[in-house]
């Protein structure tokens, strides 16, 4: 069986061979780990881990112009003082 990791440090995505999958878990010869984690995420095809990294990177584009617009109105209003 193949899955595909996300938040890995090698690569965007990872083709990993689990084996054994079960609803919350994926195992490998040395254990096992959580198909969703703040470390990795582990997706059934190519598609969802590329859907997942997109709508991520697209929220972090977001919230970093989010950033930028509120930092030019601060720049704004310090010509009142």
């Amino acid at each position: 069986m193949v899955m595909y990791k996300t938040g890995g440090w090698k690569e965007l995505i990872e083709v990993v061979e689990p084996t054994k999958v079960t609803e919350r878990s994926v195992w490998f010869s040395n254990g096992r780990t959580a198909k969703r984690s703040n470390y990795g995420n582990y997706w059934d095809t190519m598609k969802e881990a590329k859907e997942h990294l997109e709508a991520k990177y697209n929220n972090s584009i977001q919230a970093a112009e989010s950033k930028i617009e509120k930092a030019k109105a601060n720049l704004e209003e310090l010509n009142k003082y």
